[in-house]
């Protein structure tokens, strides 16, 4: 109470007497009371919140990149690679093997006996294999390649044979039998898992049940859907596997490793 008349002594003045002018002042001051919020005075909290919310979250999104690039990682790109950078093909190399008959040196042959590149037609297991020892002097090995190198086996290393993969520095993954590279799909007659002529699980299991072998169903599952996580080449190393994914091996080989490059059969 005694705040209202402090309040009111002090509107009035030192003059009490209701005048004129008074009257007037306590009219507008009523009116002023009355008025009704403009739209930018009622919405001014909400923009002024906002605007702070949005700061927020650019210093939070500033300092989550900071952190992981300090990691090492990589931002992923938010927006959707497009169908056609997703794929990744190969229109030089075929499936076709060359026939020689005769060769020069420093051309060599080489009798592999091995089903690791079987493709339902006992591919370069058949005759002996041309081998070009000097096809990578001054030249890079390149992708669907089919190389010679040195690897370990129960009785010793002996020379054996696989395809080309991944190139260095490349990124390599294997997600249910598919090959990626670089995150790209590899669209080729090698980008899939293969066992004999076979090209799925499904089709693999109807062979055995059309060859009276129904235990055998499913035993290549593991084949057909394998997964591999992501790895990256370094910039001296190359990715090798046997187009028989089940007697073929996967093997990561650098550069230097290479022994040739085979350039098709030799029949006499």
């Amino acid at each position: 109470m005694n705040k209202f008349k402090r309040e009111l002594d002090s509107f009035v003045g030192d003059e009490p007497r209701f005048k004129k002018s008074l009257r007037r002042r306590i009219l507008l001051r009523i009116k002023d009371e009355n008025k009704p919020r403009t739209y930018a005075s009622k919405w001014l909290p909400v923009f002024k919140y906002t605007a702070i919310f949005m700061l927020l979250l650019t210093v939070v999104t500033t300092f989550l990149i900071v952190i992981l690039n300090e990691n090492g990682r990589e931002i992923p790109n938010s927006a959707p690679a497009s169908p056609e950078s997703s794929i990744m093909t190969d229109s030089k190399t075929v499936a076709e093997i060359e026939i020689f008959t005769s060769y020069e040196e420093p051309l060599e042959v080489l009798d592999f006996k091995y089903d690791a590149m079987d493709r339902g037609n006992h591919e370069y297991a058949a005759y002996p294999l041309l081998i070009d020892p000097l096809a990578y002097d001054g030249n890079d090995v390149s992708r669907g390649d089919v190389i010679v190198y040195e690897a370990e086996f129960f009785d010793g290393k002996q020379r054996t044979i696989g395809r080309v993969i991944g190139l260095p520095n490349e990124q390599v993954g294997i997600v249910e039998g598919q090959i990626y590279i670089n995150d790209q799909q590899l669209d080729t007659f090698y980008g899939r898992a293969h066992r004999a002529g076979i090209n799925s699980n499904e089709e693999y299991n109807q062979a055995m049940t059309k060859n009276g072998a129904p235990q055998n169903i499913d035993s290549m599952k593991e084949v057909f859907f394998q997964n591999t996580d992501d790895f990256r080449l370094a910039e001296n190393e190359i990715f090798v596997l046997g187009d028989d994914w089940f007697r073929g091996s996967q093997q990561t080989l650098t550069t230097s490793e290479v022994q040739g490059k085979v350039i098709g059969y030799f029949k006499k």
